[in-house]
């Protein structure tokens, strides 16, 4: 008999929330925080896997999300999280585009980001402000405007990032962040370098006046992580042909 993914989500919840998986936080209200591991979730979908490359030389295995799977899993994360007293953890893999979509997919419930996963930093989905900052602590971005989009490219790693063989932003300083200044009403593609973490903090902050908004990560093309409009959804994949020489 088939059990429904609703059901493996409130389960994943129970044993992280359990006795023997304490949040990693010195904070009292600990009880009022839920995990939702995305990666746990792919697997109850049964989502397609495939061996990729990291930059920094290992590998690891990518789930292959589409847009048949995001909007499940919305339906079902709306389905089974909706208390507002609490504050809903949500993990960085597989992809920024997957987390981002949840993320806005659970407003208006208080949402952090945990990064990298279960046990690591939480971060709050700060509002940053707009405009030139130098320096600007190691991220830097390049705009393209084509029509009524808008092409946005970053990297939060300096350059000693490939010589270590790690990233080097420190994560504290990420609410410091200055970001472009674009126009509203346009449909916005972000390319990040760097940490999940940071890609996906930054474009929320573009989300509320734009078209949609679109995310691709170091070798991936664009997906449709927020739509607006009926012009591009959910899920929907645009090939990159920008490049990102940050």
């Amino acid at each position: 008999m088939g059990v429904k993914l609703g059901s493996l989500i409130i389960l994943l919840v129970s044993v992280l929330m359990g006795p023997s998986a304490k949040l990693n936080f010195a904070q009292k209200n600990e009880i009022n925080k839920v995990i939702i591991d995305v990666s746990q979730i792919g697997k109850k979908m049964s989502v397609p896997e495939k061996e990729v490359d990291a930059p920094d030389g290992r590998t690891f295995k990518q789930q292959l999300w589409d847009k048949s799977h995001i909007k499940k899993a919305i339906d079902e994360l709306k389905y089974c999280f909706k208390e507002p007293e609490k504050i809903y953890l949500l993990t960085e893999i597989p992809e920024p585009w997957i987390t981002l979509a949840l993320i806005q997919a659970l407003q208006p419930l208080k949402v952090h980001y945990l990064y990298p996963g279960p046990g690591g930093t939480e971060l709050e989905l700060a509002d940053l402000k707009r405009g030139k900052q130098i320096p600007n602590y190691d991220v830097t971005f390049e705009v393209v405007e084509q029509g009524d989009k808008v092409f946005i490219n970053l990297n939060s790693d300096s350059p000693e990032a490939a010589k270590v063989g790690k990233h080097t932003f420190d994560l504290n300083n990420l609410p410091k962040v200055a970001i472009p200044d674009i126009p509203a009403g346009k449909h916005v593609f972000i390319h990040g370098k760097g940490m999940y973490g940071v890609m996906v903090l930054i474009a929320r902050n573009y989300i509320k006046n734009c078209k949609s908004l679109s995310m691709a990560a170091h070798d991936t093309d664009y997906t449709c992580a927020v739509s607006n409009t009926k012009g591009l959804e959910l899920g929907d994949v645009t090939p990159r042909t920008l490049p990102n020489n940050l």
